[in-house]
């Protein structure tokens, strides 16, 4: 299991979240103010962890 810290780039919290290990994670509800968040249109990435965390998903390494 890995872990990444994703940050939320509306109140920037930062909370841990499991890396799923055969696919992007499309959006999460941050912990703190409830948003949902999303990968912006216009992103090269993948997924919210590509986006907003210190981690990148296994789709993305295998691109």
């Amino acid at each position: 299991m890995k872990i990444a810290n994703l940050k939320c780039p509306k109140c920037e919290h930062q909370q841990k979240i499991e890396i799923p290990e055969d696919k992007c994670l499309a959006f999460y509800e941050c912990e703190h103010c409830h948003e949902t968040i999303l990968v912006p249109k216009d992103s090269k990435n993948c997924c919210v962890i590509c986006e907003y965390s210190d981690k990148k998903c296994p789709v993305a390494r295998e691109a």
